[in-house]
């Protein structure tokens, strides 16, 4: 009763297995998400308006003639630039005065005349040490102690003392500029105005320079009230020691005052008729020019109603949903299958949205905030991060379909621009062919500087054809590079996130399986050695077979490692691992064989599972038998039958694999690959036509019993694959000259052991 149960239970998954599977006349999942990518697009790049991109920069060369369609107001940068001069030029220089400088001066002062006085009254013997005191109050001047006892009486000493001390007071605190203050300043203009302002004041007074003292015109100033001549020149030599200029240049406080005069000049605005000729074509670009530029377009969006605007919204939506159904067909002619995968098209959509969110994202900062130059945004749109996640996670094919859609819809943005168009078809060629073969994530990076290079030789042929300024060039450059190196940068951290959440195994993560030292795999030596012999060998046999008909040769390796991991579960019931002993299927029924054979294939799915094996080796495990036929147990049940002339009917339904059959290049090519090394085993003194016949016979067997029904290949192919295995099996399988025996040479030596000999 058990057995009917199983055997029942393997008839439905073998029938399950073998259905039809019937494509979708219209891929309503695909046109849902295409839809729904078209919408958001439009609203995204059109939903607040049409943004026209000036593609333009200083210096560079107009391409056409722009006439204005409306009358507008704009700025005359020139005059306005003129009027912000004369404002800051009429901001008076800001000078604060110190008082220390007179403070000095006129102790200094009162101490001398002091003295002077109290040397008319002191006694003789005290006389020289007023004297002293005197002269050490003079030093650093030319007058002399002496001088001042003999032209200074007693009678006028406290009159000269008042004169001095009141004029030095007078004059200093009036302010005294150096003369390079007025060489470098003023350049010895003397209208010019001074702003005085006091230091801890805040009260400020404006005069002329003219009437500002110098050191000399101060010296003046302060002896002017002395009458007598030797008096006055004696008190001139004795001041030019202690008096010093005493302003000093505020330049914080003065520019400050100019920006506040330069920030409330208005603008000069000028008023441009519809009709007149903005800028002509081969005339380089100025500040002037992008700014009437820029007015006018926010004018024209002004005066649009809301008719006009719908309909340029429309003609724009048009325009990417026919860019993006072009993308589409020729994914469909170029990548049928992956528009029957809706979860690949989702990382398609997610990924061109990357791509063109970003470029909106620049266009806003750019027109609202100035945050970034109109001139570098072309240039720093990411238009290689999505081919380059594309190619690796997807394949060549779906990366150019992407690049495609991607270039043209910011074409659209950047307000059918063709530069921006042809700079993205670089771009997507030039990912798509470097990022073809990324096995190491070092590769990743010889991929961004391929883009680099190529956006780096766009700039520069741009350049030659507009020949904007060095700025504008330098600019530009550091943008491509830049944008070329955060695209490489995000998409090597982006991989293991889309691997992750799409279920993507990408060449990097096999090749990383093709480990031999993985923990799997040393098991799988350590417990069924037969089996991980053959493993290696099938997978040599397959990559060798895949390379030859243009096939995933590094998918169908890493996979022929893992196919058997299964057998680990009972390595004893196959062939490959009994070796020596006895074999144990002798004395089980052929039922109770084949299901022990099966049931690697789910031990080694779960095994897999486990361990979190890709999706690949997945397939792998249950698509390597398919749903074939256990022959060698089938025959032997049939002949059982015969000998015990039993009634019972022999189905062979009971003796087929529970898995599916191959639906791709890879896991055929595995399946066969697999079939012929077990098969090749059996030939005894092995000849390339015994095995041209073997596997012959195994190709033969597999397409009567529909096992290449959905293996996508031609019989091209599969000839192409069986000329390849019937090589390398004769290679691997070939004969061996025999060597002689030492004794049969030499009969002398035949005592002796033979040597080694090496073949």
């Amino acid at each position: 009763m058990k057995l009917k149960i199983v055997r029942k239970k393997q008839k439905g998954i073998a029938e399950r297995k073998t259905e039809n599977r019937q494509k979708k006349a219209l891929p309503y999942k695909a046109l849902t998400l295409g839809m729904l990518l078209w919408l958001f697009i439009t609203w995204l790049f059109f939903g607040s308006g049409i943004v026209r991109h000036i593609d333009l920069a200083e210096g560079q060369r107009v391409p056409s003639t722009i006439v204005a369609s409306v009358d507008f107001e704009s700025e005359d940068l020139t005059e306005t630039a003129l009027n912000q001069t004369k404002a800051g030029n009429a901001i008076s220089p800001v000078f604060t005065i110190d008082p220390a400088p007179s403070q000095r001066a006129t102790k200094v002062v009162e101490k001398l005349f002091d003295r002077l006085l109290q040397l008319t009254t002191t006694s003789t013997n005290q006389q020289q040490i007023i004297e002293n005191s005197i002269e050490d109050l003079l030093l650093g001047s030319s007058v002399s102690a002496l001088e001042m006892i003999h032209l200074f009486p007693s009678n006028q000493i406290i009159a000269a003392k008042t004169v001095l001390t009141t004029n030095l007071v007078r004059v200093m605190e009036a302010g005294i500029l150096s003369d390079e203050y007025r060489r470098t300043l003023f350049r010895d203009a003397p209208d010019r105005k001074v702003t005085l302002q006091e230091n801890n004041e805040t009260s400020s007074k404006t005069v002329t320079q003219k009437d500002i003292y110098s050191i000399q015109q101060a010296l003046l100033s302060i002896t002017d009230q002395i009458d007598d001549d030797r008096q006055r020149e004696l008190s001139k030599q004795l001041l030019s020691t202690f008096v010093e200029d005493n302003m000093t240049y505020d330049e914080a406080t003065t520019e400050a005052l100019r920006h506040k005069a330069i920030g409330a000049v208005k603008p000069v605005m000028h008023q441009y008729l519809s009709g007149t000729t903005l800028v002509h074509a081969g005339d380089s670009a100025t500040q002037q020019t992008l700014l009437l530029l820029q007015q006018h377009e926010q004018k024209r969006q002004q005066e649009q109603d809301v008719f006009e605007q719908v309909l340029e919204i429309i003609g724009n939506g048009i325009l990417l949903l026919a860019g993006l159904i072009a993308s589409s067909i020729i994914l469909r002619v170029v990548a049928p299958k992956i528009l029957q995968r809706p979860d690949q098209l989702l990382l398609l959509v997610v990924l061109s949205l990357f791509t063109l969110g970003l470029a909106r994202l620049l266009i806003y900062l750019s027109a609202q905030y100035s945050v970034i130059s109109p001139s570098l945004l072309m240039y720093l749109v990411p238009h290689a991060l999505a081919i380059l996640l594309a190619g690796i996670l997807l394949g060549g094919s779906a990366a150019i379909c992407l690049g495609l859609w991607t270039s043209f819809a910011t074409a659209v943005l950047f307000d059918q621009s063709f530069n921006v168009f042809a700079l993205g078809i670089l771009i997507t060629v030039t990912a798509t062919s470097t990022a073809r073969n990324v096995h190491r994530r070092s590769s990743l990076f010889k991929a961004g500087l391929w883009v680099c290079a190529v956006k780096v030789l766009f700039v520069l042929v741009a350049g030659i054809l507009n020949r904007p300024v060095i700025s504008v060039l330098i600019g530009q450059l550091f943008a491509a590079i830049l944008a070329g190196m955060i695209s490489t940068a995000l998409a090597l951290f982006l991989i293991p996130v889309f691997e992750k959440l799409f279920k993507i195994t990408t060449d990097i993560t096999l090749l990383e399986l093709s480990d031999m030292g993985n923990p799997l795999l040393q098991k799988m030596a350590i417990q069924a050695p037969g089996t991980y012999h053959h493993s290696l060998m099938v997978a040599t046999l397959a990559q060798n077979a895949a390379e030859a008909i243009g096939a995933n040769s590094l998918l169908t390796r890493v996979c022929a490692y893992y196919h058997d991991i299964g057998k680990m579960a009972k390595p004893e019931f196959f062939t490959e691992n009994i070796q020596h002993k006895e074999n144990p299927h002798d004395e089980l029924s052929p039922h109770m064989s084949a299901l022990i054979i099966v049931s690697h294939v789910k031990e080694g799915l779960t095994l897999a599972r486990r361990n979190k094996l890709p999706q690949p080796i997945l397939d792998a495990i249950e698509q390597h038998h398919g749903n074939g036929l256990i022959s060698f147990f089938y025959h032997k049940a049939k002949i059982q039958q015969q000998k015990d002339l039993s009634n019972e009917n022999i189905n062979d339904s009971d003796f087929r694999y529970g898995g599916a059959p191959a639906v791709s290049p890879e896991m055929t090519i595995l399946s066969l690959a697999d079939a012929a090394e077990a098969a090749a085993r059996s030939i005894e003194k092995p000849t390339p036509q015994k095995i041209s016949n073997m596997v012959n016979d195994i190709f033969s067997t597999k397409i009567r019993d529909g096992q290449l029904n959905y293996s996508n290949l031609t019989m091209a192919e599969i000839n192409i694959v069986k000329e390849s295995l019937i090589f390398s099996l004769s290679n691997m399988l070939h004969g061996r000259i025999p060597y002689p025996k030492d004794h049969e040479n030499n009969p002398t030596q035949s005592t002796k052991k033979p040597s080694s000999l090496s073949t």
